[in-house]
């Protein structure tokens, strides 16, 4: 993409880039020619995939072993990222947990809470000001198709995603005007750590690869406020905007998630 480095360079800081979704975004970004500052809890995984981006790409990297539900989890990122000018933030890292919600956990609901909301929310205020006095950047804030409605035994998790999308629409319109670019990136079902020994073979769609996910963020940060990844995705979210009323949603995907919990319960 012509002047990505320019625009979004020379550094990006992506979490949760272990795998799945963060780690398509590492080899696209790095394809780009960005620096990377990958940051999950498995720093032998990051350390690998650093290592394959840096022969491959000619890139540099850093790496940093952090569980961002840690409530000092800042501070680690602080010590490698204060050096460097991050132009892109990529929040990716977060948790779903499926169940109904009289059997959720408090642990796991505050768990989602803290990891999908509260991390990007006290990255995003750091490393925005920073964005905002350069006059340029980037941050994709990795939300869900599930945000644009209520979830049955996906309560916790769908809500978490709404406040993401949300407050990225919102900092689009806010930040665009000092040139930093804001996307809700919205993906449906994807073939990743977080859907692995599901049974969704009754869904409407197909679980989207990670690097189609991926190629549509970048292709839409600095012209979209959010973007929905996948035909079939784009089209239950149209339906779910425009057509369907907020109950004919909640009733169409408590079906469709109530036969994949029913499945994984028989599973167990």
């Amino acid at each position: 993409m012509k002047n990505f480095k320019n625009k979004y360079g020379p550094w990006a800081l992506i979490t949760g880039a272990s795998s799945g979704i963060g780690e398509a975004f590492a080899i696209q970004l790095a394809a780009e020619g960005l620096n990377l500052v990958l940051a999950a809890r498995r720093k032998d995984r990051l350390e690998a995939l650093a290592q394959k981006l840096e022969n491959q790409f000619h890139i540099e990297t850093k790496t940093i072993g952090v569980d961002l539900l840690h409530q000092d989890f800042l501070e680690p990122i602080k010590q490698v990222t204060d050096d460097l000018q991050i132009g892109l933030l990529v929040n990716n890292a977060g948790l779903w947990k499926m169940n109904s919600y009289m059997e959720t956990s408090l642990e796991d609901e505050f768990n989602m809470i803290d990891l999908n909301i509260k991390a990007p929310s006290i990255l995003t205020h750091h490393f925005a000001k920073k964005m905002m006095r350069k006059g340029k950047g980037g941050i994709i804030n990795v939300a869900s198709l599930l945000a644009y409605m209520g979830v049955p035994y996906s309560a916790v998790y769908a809500a978490t995603k709404a406040y993401e999308l949300v407050k990225s629409e919102s900092l689009w319109y806010e930040l665009k005007q000092h040139g930093v670019d804001v996307l809700s990136l919205n993906p449906g079902l994807t073939e990743s750590e977080m859907t692995n020994g599901f049974d969704f073979s009754h869904m409407p769609m197909s679980l989207l690869k990670p690097e189609k996910v991926v190629r549509t963020a970048l292709k839409a940060l600095g012209k979209k406020s959010q973007v929905i990844p996948g035909g079939m995705n784009r089209l239950l979210g149209f339906l779910s905007k425009r057509v369907m009323s907020r109950e004919m949603n909640t009733r169409m995907f408590g079906m469709l998630m109530g036969k994949t919990y029913d499945k994984l319960q028989q599973a167990h």
